[in-house]
């Protein structure tokens, strides 16, 4: 198989977004309040824009990639893969028939073709190609094995900071001490603790009625009556 390089344009080696549109909830009902329909929007992070162009335009192509570990913007952490061109502006394509040129260049993204002195598009070594396919597949294994190790990592010192954080409660929610619920199904609540659980779980004894009510809550739950 022969191979060719491409100059691609600015903006094209990131991954595209597809926007698509789904009905709202009030037309779902059969009301006409607004637009009747919301956008929504998607990525993926495997394919660059460039490479979805190619694809879709019927070429064989390769965007040699490499791999690093990054944080997730959206939770502490969490660690993901997450995809960069190797070869900043350029991508390959395989066995362009003659006619198959003019098409490449109509193609959003590509810019041009990689050529010799003389005009003729200059053809890349399978052996190439093959050297930058070992690069990438390492670099994945490798940054993979990175973010399950960061992730392990980050996990670990959430750990222990609860625990930590769950230690110096204790001194606090003492059985015996009064306490008010500020979360869940008995928020409101005035309570006396009877004793912990475990290192997340307290059991508290309700305030208020003519038999006593025991449950058992998250430590969050609860805030001593002195600070309430």
């Amino acid at each position: 198989m022969k191979w060719f390089a491409i100059r691609t344009k600015p903006g094209f080696q990131v991954p595209q977004r597809e926007y698509w549109t789904e009905p709202n909830a009030s037309a779902l009902k059969g009301k006409t309040r607004g637009v009747g329909y919301r956008m929504r929007s998607s990525v993926n992070p495997e394919q660059a824009a460039i490479e979805t162009h190619l694809e879709r335009a019927g070429f064989v192509h390769y965007m040699p990639a490499e791999f690093v570990a990054v944080r997730n913007r959206n939770k502490k952490g969490l660690y993901e893969l997450r995809r960069f061109a190797l070869l900043k502006g350029y991508a390959f394509v395989a066995e362009v028939d003659e006619a198959g040129w003019y098409r490449l260049l109509d193609v959003p993204g590509v810019h041009s073709v990689v050529a010799d002195i003389s005009g003729k598009a200059l053809p890349i070594r399978s052996l190439d190609i093959h050297r930058l396919r070992m690069y990438e597949q390492n670099s994945r294994a490798v940054a993979n094995a990175k973010v399950a190790a960061l992730t392990k990592g980050a996990e670990t010192q959430a750990r222990r900071e609860r625990k930590a954080i769950s230690k110096a409660t204790r001194k606090k929610l003492f059985p015996g001490r009064e306490v008010r619920l500020i979360w869940g199904d008995k928020v409101g609540r005035d309570a006396t603790v009877a004793a912990w659980q475990d290192e997340d779980f307290v059991k508290v004894v309700l305030k208020g009625l003519q038999e006593a009510e025991t449950v058992t809550v998250p430590f969050e739950f609860l805030k001593t009556s002195d600070a309430a």
